[in-house]
């Protein structure tokens, strides 16, 4: 099995090693971060089923995170649900935001982009939904 590429932040190199972070540690401060935002129901799945999103679990968050690193620079794409009725365009902002600021903080390592992807649109467990 091949080893998954690893990212070296700033400053990585020491006399005693070096520090490599593994994908499966950004996805998860991504997931971490994004989860924190105001107005998103959940992670969701990259693919859709039937037209329609899909909430994954916790223990399958991460499936909702898609890392590439280009040029030695670190672009990452979140999928989400997020709730109905409310502006989608601030909250995608405010999870660029979170998911840049965390992973930089965390890592030391410049993050170049990050992609929000709605999957869907979801009502939440606080709204009356007329029928």
């Amino acid at each position: 099995m091949p080893k998954a590429s690893a990212i070296q932040p700033q400053h990585g190199s020491h006399p005693l090693g070096k520090i490599e972070v593994l994908p499966n540690a950004i996805h998860s401060i991504a997931v971490e971060a994004t989860l924190t935002c105001y107005g998103v129901l959940g992670i969701a799945s990259p693919h859709l089923r039937n037209g329609q999103a899909v909430l994954l679990s916790p223990e399958q968050s991460n499936q909702g995170v898609r890392l590439q690193i280009l040029n030695d620079q670190l672009i990452i794409d979140v999928y989400v649900a997020l709730e109905y009725g409310l502006r989608i365009s601030e909250i995608a902002h405010n999870i660029m935001s979170a998911v840049k600021f965390s992973v930089e903080k965390m890592l030391g390592t410049p993050v170049t982009q990050v992609n929000v992807n709605v999957q869907g649109l979801i009502h939440g467990p606080g709204s009356t939904e007329k029928k």
